[in-house]
């Protein structure tokens, strides 16, 4: 009898192999795993085959057509999946006959094999084999190589191998592993933990219970192995186990009761010499499997420890990577250290980011008031026993005590405050750090910035420090990454290494100064970013020979996703999620109010008084002309037109959501704040429950898309729909705060229940007021109540104590299962992107682009250039994707139940109803990390389009692959590498670097015109990348002729917590793509942003639509102005950022008029009120603002009259004459 083995498990394999040799009848023999294979032949060639598989379910390409084939031809088979489901195919097998093959295989071991198949044999060949029964093998055990006891008995092991006083690390590793019997790397890691002064406890399990068969747990095992009369044994677990332990079974609760940090460690899929080449460091599965779903257990990311090894007959094993192993065990034990070190001999290094690089922005943290948040965090960490000489009483006197010491900004460093630094790293210091990196780091440390140590931030020869040490503290700023050093760096080294200064900084916070931990604090800083793998860092990754075995807490806006993911793959952060600033309606105020008063007054008197109608329409017209409507909403023939699209706008304007100030650290909204914070929540539909707002205004009798867009109509009761709508919004407040007057008691809802409003309602629209209640009394009021959790579990994880995870993404479009924050968030599953839900999304923008195209130009757009992030696609699941995909016209196909993409189909012609969009996408560096897996599926989707037989008319991919194809081949090139470059659709940054460079080009003021700056983008743009997600190389010439070809450009945004003058990324990628085409064409492309913030009501408006609403709603509105005001030196610094962030988008795009460039300066440079306030609080900003100004006037973008430019340039000389004179004479 001849059985056919099939199995995609590594050690089913190895122990096939070694049973095969021993084996003459049944004979075995092990198949390959050929999806392409022909079953007629394959077939033929055994009695029985037999599948043992793993991970993937019965859609699997392979097993379906296996599957098929055996069958229809009814061919005894079996096929076993070890998935969460259990699936199972057979002919010519009972279910008890199932049941015991599957107990060999769940029990395991060689002998359970050779005993598999001696039962295969005679059960289904008739010979006269002897089978023994599945016999049980230990389901989990301790491993040690000199322990030779029972793998069970964990007293006698500890008895022998566990020294009291000494840390202890916990292993996990897979019983399978230890089935096969290799422990190369189980070996080296054991002896790496003991070297370090530690105790060892290895311990094999599956990662979930085989309910079948009755295995334990993998909790089971860690309350046996790691616990010792109901408390943890270890200090810190090192896991090697891939996928999402939670998955298998694994409480949280369980996982944080315990309290021990998971550190992940990778056993790498590739051969050590592949590994060590590869610039993205894992492979696409790995990040999915060994990095995305292990984040849903809360582990720290760590480094890879093995990598495969083939010998002579092709059986693979793992060998060790030595030098990862002793990362690791050095990470454990600061890890463990934690747990035992008193808080008042820990010294810890809080890091505020720093960019650009002076010092009107220490602590640039995106939306926190980061020097209030860390003196929140100071007085906590005083309470709990750290030791620290003061506490400054106020952020004022915060960020004076920092400024009076060494900072990055060397405009305004005395010779005093470097010769009194007080972190101080010499340069014979140094030079004994440098000789002991890797070679490869110390050429290129040379190459980019010369011999060490470089004379970055250097005085006298020494490296500075800059900061102030404060007992057991270090208070700190991050060093600048350098491109600010050598901006010729931007356009020919976007990978170059950071400086000496850089990795000397943290090489004086870990091993000088000894610091036990670090803090970044805030949104982001530029650790992360460093050149290096993707994932899987080695030792010459700059992120690790920068923070080393430092303990990495973060404190990180839940909203933004991806750069927080960043954070935690990259700089093995353990992030702390914190709440997003408050939010309002912009609201009526100034010249918008006075208009939409006139708009109201026309309404009325041209329903009640027509005759008198023409001294409102001056009025109208002079209120409009207040507010600089001119070039946006032309008068027109039709006035009753006109005054609607005025309606309509300033309606907009008043429901945008705006930030109305910044969020403190562990600090819950209260009193009206909470109302606030509530509002925005139930503005969104979520979870298919429809909004309050929209609820309110039904029950009302209106529609709420009617009232928002139809603004000027008038209600029967003589009121617009726009002051409907106010009072639908102030009925929703009105009902919040009646919960509040309750202090949102549960009984507080059966009161609201009887509100006229309410109590009036239909029974299915008082189910859906219940439920809205209950949720805001029951769910989101006690969420937001936990925000002081991210002051407590920021100390949590300072004691070496496990953070529990969470979903992340922005709390009023994503819900509030994001909520509460001082959680360590994880992400989405790469390989489940775009989800369903976002696939309709994505259509819903592909289409409304269209629309607003083919409005604009009056027909379809040929070529379309798309920016694609990671954290954007992450909180909407992959609606970028999706719009790309629909554009396109192809759409995927998922895999049930698992929601996983595993293909592509083409939409057809007819159904599509339009052409085929040729769209070019580019990509960030963190999506090309985090997201490689659409990176595959973009090719495919693009190669799919372009094979098919389509006329020019019908395709614009295919049509542009053919020009381009023929264009190269003039050129020379090849037919097939010319078809080939032809069809990249996706650019981005070369392997190891990130960003686009536009951001560091502006604001070292090294360029004069769009050529310089199209330049920069493409030197950071123009690598391609192809379906196996890694690059093809740099390809300039074809890049810029993507780009001189497209219409239109986009960049969609799915929430209104942040936006396009937020930061200059927005500006860096998607305006960076904007002036290249401009540089290249001479003329500006139709520019577009997607707004999927409310799902109910998608918008694709121009970028200089989206940047006047914003400049008019939020920029302009006291509100905001207040609310920042109220955070004293981080509010001026981010006022300073706004404008900025406005006169970068300006150099790119010309986005902004004369007139907003003169609000700006009206109202934040120039108004009395506002210098007093800035020059108090943070002068630097002040100072940033008119030089921004002024820059914007000398590079033509910005005509004002030369009384105003005189007011500006004499407020610029004097700020600075006093900082200047401040510091007493600069370094």
């Amino acid at each position: 009898m001849k059985i056919a083995l099939y199995t995609n498990i590594l050690r089913v394999r190895v122990l096939a192999r070694r049973c095969i040799s021993a084996l003459e009848d049944p004979a075995v023999c092990i198949r390959p795993a050929d999806a392409a294979a022909d079953w007629s032949e394959v077939r033929a060639d055994a009695d029985l085959h037999l599948f043992l598989w793993m991970g993937t379910g019965l859609d699997n390409d392979f097993l379906k057509k296996a599957s098929r084939n055996l069958q229809r031809n009814r061919t005894p088979h079996l096929i076993v999946v070890d998935n969460a489901n259990h699936d199972k195919v057979t002919y010519g097998f009972s279910e008890e006959q199932i049941q015991t093959a599957w107990a060999y295989f769940r029990y395991d071991g060689e002998e359970n094999m050779r005993n598999l198949f001696y039962w295969l044999g005679r059960e289904f060949g008739g010979l006269a084999c002897t089978a023994e029964p599945p016999r049980p093998l230990a389901w989990n055990g301790v491993y040690h190589p000199d322990w030779t006891g029972d793998p069970e008995d964990i007293a006698g092991y500890l008895a022998s191998h566990y020294e009291e006083g000494r840390p202890t690390v916990g292993m996990i590793f897979y019983r399978s592993e230890w089935i096969t019997g290799d422990f190369t790397y189980h070996t080296a890691l054991v002896r790496a933990i003991e070297a370090e002064g530690m105790n060892a406890v290895a311990v094999f399990s599956n990662s979930y219970r085989d309910e079948r068969v009755e295995s334990p747990t993998l909790m089971d095992a860690i309350r046996k192995y790691f616990c010792r009369d109901g408390e943890p044994l270890v200090d810190v677990i090192i896991s090697t186990m891939k996928f999402s332990i939670k998955a298998g079974g694994t409480c949280i609760e369980d996982l944080y009761e315990l309290g021990v940090p998971i550190l992940e460690a990778y056993t790498v899929l590739a051969e050590k010499e592949e590994w060590e080449r590869s610039p993205a460091g894992l492979d696409p599965m790995e990040v999915s499997m060994s990095v995305a779903m292990p984040e849903f257990d809360g582990v720290i990311h760590a480094v890879p420890i093995a990598a495969k090894v083939r010998d002579e007959s092709g059986e693979v094993s793992y060998a060790a990577l030595d030098e990862r192993m002793e990362r690791i065990a050095c990470k454990a034990r600061k890890w463990a250290a934690l747990r035992h070190k008193p808080n008042a001999e820990k010294k810890i290094a809080i890091v505020f980011h720093n960019y650009p690089p002076t010092n009107a922005n220490i602590g640039s943290a995106a939306g926190l008031d980061s020097p209030e948040s860390v003196l929140r965090l100071l007085m906590a960490m005083r309470a709990a026993g750290y030791v620290m000489d003061e506490i400054p009483e106020s952020s004022k006197a915060f960020m004076k005590l920092l400024t009076d010491h060494a900072t990055n900004d060397r405009r305004f460093m005395s010779v005093e405050q470097a010769k009194a630094a007080d972190g101080q790293l010499t340069a014979e210091q140094y030079r004994a750090f440098f000789t002991e990196l890797p070679a490869q780091v110390r050429s290129q440390l040379v190459r980019d910035w010369g011999d060490e140590p470089g004379d970055v931030l250097s005085y006298d020869g020494t490296l500075l420090i800059p900061g102030t040490l404060n007992g057991n503290l270090f208070i700190t700023v991050q060093p600048p990454r350098g491109f600010g050093e050598d901006p010729g760096k931007l356009l020919h080294s976007p990978d170059a290494a950071p400086t000496h200064h850089y990795i000397g900084y943290y090489h004086w916070l870990r091993d000088i100064w000894k610091a036990d931990a670090v803090i970044h604090v805030g949104t982001h800083g530029s650790l992360e970013w460093l050149p290096g793998k993707s994932t899987g860092l080695s030792d010459t990754c700059y992120p690790d020979v920068s923070l080393g075995d430092l303990p990495d807490v973060y404190p990180y806006w839940i909203t933004i996703v991806g750069e927080g993911i960043q954070a935690k793959r990259r700089g093995a952060a353990c992030l702390i999620s914190h709440l997003s600033p408050p939010m309002q309606l912009a609201g009526g105020f100034e010249e918008l109010e006075e208009l939409e008063q006139a708009l109201d007054e026309y309404v009325h008197f041209r329903a009640a008084q027509p005759d008198n109608i023409e001294a409102v329409q001056d009025i109208v017209r002079e209120k409009a002309g207040a507010c600089h409507f001119e070039d946006e909403i032309d008068e027109g023939d039709d006035f009753d037109d006109y005054t609607a699209r005025l309606h309509n706008y300033v309606t907009d304007i008043k429901n945008m959501q705006i930030r109305t100030g910044l969020h403190i650290l562990g600090r819950a909204p209260e009193g009206e704040g909470l109302i606030d914070f509530l509002c925005a929540l139930v503005r969104m539909e979520h979870g298919g429950e429809n909004s309050l707002v929209r609820l309110l205004a039904a029950q009302a009798g209106y529609d709420y898309e009617e009232l928002l867009t139809h603004s000027e109509r008038m209600t029967a009761d003589g009121m617009t729909y726009g002051r409907k709508l106010d009072a639908v919004e102030a009925e929703m407040r009105a009902l919040i705060s009646f919960l509040a007057e309750h202090d949102y008691a549960p009984e507080a809802i059966e009161q609201a229940m009887v509100l006229p409003r309410i109590a009036a309602a239909y029974a299915e629209a008082r189910a859906s007021f219940s439920h809205a209640l209950h949720e805001i009394v029951e769910d989101m009021v006690p969420r937001l109540r936990r925000t002081e959790g991210e002051i407590t579990e920021t100390l949590r994880a300072l004691t070496g104590r496990y953070i529990e995870p969470s979903p992340a993404g922005a709390p009023t479009t994503n819900g509030v299962d994001v909520l509460p924050t001082g959680r360590n968030f994880y992400g989405l599953d790469p390989r489940c992107m775009p989800t369903p839900a976002a696939w309709e999304y994505g259509k819903q923008l592909g289409d409304a682009l269209i629309e607003q195209y083919i409005s604009d130009e009056g027909r379809y757009p040929e070529a379309v250039g798309i920016v694609f992030w990671a954290g954007s696609n992450m909180r909407s699941h992959g609606q970028c994707i999706a719009e790309l995909f629909y554009l396109m016209g192809v759409r995927p196909i998922w895999l049930r139940p698992s929601q996983r993409v595993c293909g592509l189909e083409v939409i057809p012609i007819a159904e599509l109803k339009r052409p085929r969009i040729d769209v070019t996408a580019r990509i960030s560096g963190l999506f090309r990390d985090a997201v490689p897996n659409a990176v595959h599926w973009v090719d495919e989707a693009v190669r799919m389009v372009r094979d098919l037989d389509e006329s020019d008319e019908e395709n614009y991919v295919r049509k542009h692959v053919l020009a381009d194809t023929a264009w190269l081949e003039e050129q020379g090139e090849a037919r097939e590498s010319a078809w080939e470059r032809a069809s990249v659709r996706i650019f981005g940054d070369p392997p190891g670097a990130y960003g686009a460079g536009i951001g560091d080009l502006l604001e070292s003021k090294a360029w004069e015109t769009l050529d310089d700056l199209a330049a920069v983008y493409t030197r950071f743009s123009g690598t391609a990348y192809g379906g196996d997600g890694f690059a093809r190389g740099y390809d300039p010439e074809v890049f810029q002729r993507r780009m001189a070809g497209l219409d239109v450009t986009v960049k969609n945004e799915d929430t209104r917590e942040t936006h396009m003058f937020s930061s200059d990324d927005y500006n860096a990628y998607h305006g960076g793509m904007i002036a290249t085409v401009r540089a290249l064409t001479g003329k500006a492309p139709r520019s577009y942003t997607g707004d999927s913030s409310d799902r109910q009501r998608i918008v694709v408006r121009t970028v200089e639509e989206e940047a006047v609403r914003l400049f008019r709603g939020e920029a302009m509105n006291p509100k905001f102005i207040e609310g920042m005001k109220e955070h004293g030196y981080k509010g001026a610094s981010d006022l300073a950022n706004y404008l900025a962030h406005s006169y970068q988008w300006d150099a790119t795009s010309g986005v902004m008029k004369d007139w907003m460039y003169e609000g700006y300066a009206r109202k934040y440079v120039l108004d009395a009120g506002m210098q007093e306030w800035m020059q108090d609080v943070n002068p630097w900003a002040l100072h940033r603002m008119a030089e921004t100004l002024l820059e914007a006037q000398q590079r033509g973008l910005w005509n004002t009259s030369e009384e105003t430019l005189a007011e500006v340039r004499s407020l610029y000389l004097s700020i600075e004459g006093d900082l200047e004179e401040r510091s007493e004479g600069t370094v």
